[in-house]
């Protein structure tokens, strides 16, 4: 029979209580896909500008996400129409969402909604800052392994 060393903690109190070094790794592997999900829409963050605009149409969506025509609703630009996706079924034509629109591209457009498909790039963010900060604070902790756990 194998014995574990007594010195040694659980699987469970390893995920419960992590240590600096793995919290600094799942801080990395945040930052990471946070740059992986948001490089293609990073050209917003630069060129980009807030709005409003009006759904023209409803297209065929999957199951996650429903698929709208939009009109930008801007006296500069009067024929820009671009395609988005929001998780918010059930919109109909005539309603005004806010947007994210690129000025040197009017018809790339971005819902502003808290779980969109384009923000998944700032909540792997808060992730790794969150990470981070309790990766630092538990660095200053002494570790206490030779507790018996009850």
């Amino acid at each position: 029979m194998l014995l574990r060393d007594p010195t040694s903690r659980s699987w469970l109190k390893r995920l419960l209580d992590p240590s600096p070094k793995t919290l600094f790794i799942v801080s990395a592997i945040a930052f990471a896909g946070s740059v992986y999900f948001g490089w293609p829409h990073a050209r917003f963050l630069i060129r980009g500008s807030m709005g409003t605009a009006e759904i023209v149409a409803v297209e065929p969506s999957s199951d996650d996400y429903a698929r709208y025509r939009l009109r930008l609703v801007d006296p500069d630009i009067p024929t820009a129409k671009g395609v988005i996706e929001s998780d918010r079924h059930g919109l109909s034509t005539g309603t005004r969402i806010t947007v994210l629109y690129r000025r040197d591209h009017p018809r790339s457009m971005l819902a502003v909604e808290v779980f969109a498909p384009w923000t998944r790039a700032i909540w792997l963010s808060m992730i790794g800052l969150a990470a981070l900060g309790l990766g630092y604070r538990e660095q200053g902790k002494p570790l206490s392994i030779n507790k018996r756990d009850n």
